[in-house]
């Protein structure tokens, strides 16, 4: 049974905390965006796993790991300020959500897949100077039309 009251009441508690402490000036480096979306992405994570609502899971990953990886980005030099982070957050969300619902597996390992290829592409490239791995990361957008038209067309059921 799926509880109602639970996302609104993290989100209530969550952003009356916030403004608390913005009022009172206790921890100001964290009065910013990246704090509200992490508080959205307990929120949606709460509902996920104490109310029983496992659609809500990508929805939590996806917003709190927006919310620390713009954190970390901005605290940590070494932090990698790429898009490849913000796809493997959405793996990440998919992956959980996957073991609730046993629902969209291959989408989940693909898009991992091409989150760690394309957060470590660089070092790659430098490892593998070749025209191959030059030329299959400038066709990579072929490949997602071509899975999705096979997955539309091909593969019913």
């Amino acid at each position: 049974m799926k509880k109602r009251g639970i996302f609104s009441g993290i989100i209530l508690i969550g952003f009356g905390t916030y403004f608390l402490l913005e009022r009172f000036s206790l921890f100001p480096s964290f009065h910013t965006w990246p704090t509200l979306l992490f508080m959205i992405g307990i929120a949606f994570l709460g509902q996920a796993y104490i109310g029983k609502d496992y659609s809500a899971i990508l929805s939590g990953v996806a917003f709190t790991g927006i919310g620390v990886h713009f954190h970390l980005a901005s605290r940590l030099s070494a932090w990698p300020d790429d898009v490849s982070v913000l796809t493997l957050i959405i793996a990440l969300g998919l992956l959980l959500q996957y073991v609730k619902t046993k629902q969209a597996l291959l989408p989940t390992i693909l898009l991992f897949a091409l989150s760690i290829i394309f957060l470590f592409s660089h070092r790659l490239q430098q490892v593998f100077t070749s025209v191959t791995f030059d030329s299959l990361i400038r066709i990579w957008p072929m490949a997602f039309i071509l899975l999705g038209l096979y997955l539309l067309f091909v593969k019913k059921g």
